[in-house]
């Protein structure tokens, strides 16, 4: 395992000497060399997966075993490192029955060396995280992360100091989203600092220690732009959260920006050069873990034998229901249903949306009074679909409502749309009103919104979802939001409430 030593109290004299002398870099060795690997986003994605627009066969930790391990041998005397940028968690069966055990076994076998500390990394709550940082040998990193009255197994830095190589300085970052996109009970206690403030707090003392200063950040793209505009001084911002694919770094001034996609579908390669003393990037690949990627057999065997585990566990039970939640299409599809609420109710409470919309399509099997297992919830939301958090004007929602108003009942559309934060009646095949659960809907206000996945790229038909600004993808899945309902004792509703009427 890679030599990982934290930051000493020299940090002092450091920041003393930054101060007399500006924020200059330790000069590294001119021709020293060095490879950044990095990827972002994993969500417990041990398995390859059918990619969403070509079908093809991609993803999987035994292509990114392989990949890293072809890397490190390609020159023994060539240091390399690899950093990911947050949420390792949430998103598979295995991670969800587990409680992301897998995934840190499976990151030390692929040889991470830093994480940030993602927004879903407390999802399976405090004391679950405290585990899984005991059992990684590599640090989670944060610099604006605070917890009281116990802490987290959080760093805000460590240096990264490798026999004969440049010391690379990586940073924690963390989007504050931590606190608000999963159930308050996860992170009672925690907050989250304004990352401006922490970066600017640390940077001198980290050019001073170090050869190269790497910010690890699960913020997302606007928020890392900001900080590279903020401060310019930056070299480079490894970045997680929106799950964008760059086959090159974004630029922000001198400053560049990078991120892998999701769920190990690419792994990004920066080479590294020492000239005049400094760290100078001379080149940069995305690489796409796809077919043409090999897999690193014994992780390949390792992560099957994870997956039957899992299968095995598919008739363990997480909860107990006294009436039956009735996903047939001649109620979700027409009106108002118990299930449809107690999703959308979920979904707006983890997320802290003002309203939350989902189609009634997306509800494939109703679940039965009495011991409810996870086959029970997988044949419910059999389709993987992903909560996306933005805004919409009031405006846009309103028009949403007209046309899931103007879908023909007797069709049992798919479109129709189930609604948390929202009351809204239909009369004759036309919206008659609508209005938040207290006062009207402003047209021209801006409301955040939490929807599937399927539906914030204009599914069923609402265009006007593709419009959404500020748009997240949270990297939970529906079905893994309403297991968690179940084992922790989320009330079930029994009565409706009269959020949708149809006259």
């Amino acid at each position: 395992m890679n030599h990982l030593r934290g930051l000493t109290p020299t940090l002092a004299v450091a920041l003393l000497s930054a101060a007399l002398c500006g924020p200059a870099l330790a000069a590294c060795k001119d021709g020293d060399r060095l490879t950044l690997l990095h990827f972002n986003d994993y969500h417990g994605q041990l398995e390859s997966y059918a990619d969403p627009e070509s079908k093809a066969n991609v993803g999987g930790i035994a292509r990114l075993a392989r990949a890293v391990e072809k890397i490190r041998g390609e020159d023994p005397s060539l240091p390399v490192i690899l950093l990911f940028a947050g949420d390792v968690l949430q998103g598979t069966l295995t991670s969800s029955l587990f409680l992301g055990i897998p995934d840190i076994l499976m990151f030390e076998k692929l040889g991470v060396d830093a994480a940030a500390v993602g927004n879903h990394e407390l999802d399976y709550g405090q004391d679950a995280f405290r585990r899984l940082g005991q059992l990684a040998r590599f640090p989670f990193l944060s610099a604006n992360v605070q917890s009281q009255p116990e802490p987290l197994p959080i760093k805000p830095y460590v240096l990264i100091a490798k026999p004969n190589a440049p010391k690379v300085a990586v940073l924690g970052l963390t989007t504050n989203d931590l606190t608000t996109a999963t159930h308050p009970k996860n992170v009672h206690g925690v907050t989250v600092e304004e990352p401006l403030a922490v970066t600017q707090r640390h940077l001198a003392a980290l050019r001073a220690e170090s050869d190269m200063v790497v910010v690890l950040s699960h913020m997302g793209i606007a928020d890392d732009r900001r900080l590279a505009r903020d401060i310019p001084e930056l070299e480079l911002i490894i970045g997680g959260h929106n799950h964008n694919v760059y086959a090159q770094p974004i630029m922000e001034g001198d400053v560049a920006i990078v991120q892998a996609g999701e769920r190990g579908r690419w792994l990004g390669r920066m080479d590294h050069t020492c000239k005049g003393g400094r760290m100078t990037r001379s080149a940069y690949q995305l690489l796409p873990m796809d077919a043409s990627a090999a897999e690193h057999p014994e992780i390949a065997a390792e992560v099957a034998r994870i997956a039957a585990e899992a299968d095995k566990e598919l008739t363990r039970e997480v909860g107990q229901i006294d009436i039956e939640l009735d996903a047939s299409r001649a109620v979700l599809r027409r009106g108002e249903g118990l299930l449809g609420n107690f999703v959308a109710d979920l979904a707006r409470e983890i997320t802290a949306a003002d309203i939350a919309i989902f189609n009634g399509g997306g509800f494939r099997a109703s679940i039965p009074a009495g011991k409810v297992t996870l086959k029970h919830i997988f044949q419910t939301f059999p389709f993987r679909n992903e909560l996306v958090v933005g805004t919409l004007t009031g405006a846009q929602i309103i028009e949403a409502l007209q046309r899931s108003a103007a879908f023909d009942p007797a069709e049992n559309p798919g479109g129709f749309l189930q609604v948390s934060g929202l009351r809204y009646s239909i009369a004759n095949g036309a919206l008659e009103s609508a209005s938040l659960i207290a006062s009207p809907i402003n047209p021209a206000e801006r409301y955040r919104v939490v929807m599937p996945d399927f539906l914030a790229e204009g599914g069923d038909g609402y265009a006007m979802f593709k419009d959404m600004d500020k748009k997240v993808m949270t990297g939970r899945l529906i079905s893994d939001m309403v297991i968690e309902a179940f084992r922790t004792g989320q009330p079930v509703p029994t009565k409706l409430d009269g959020r949708i009427v149809r006259k």
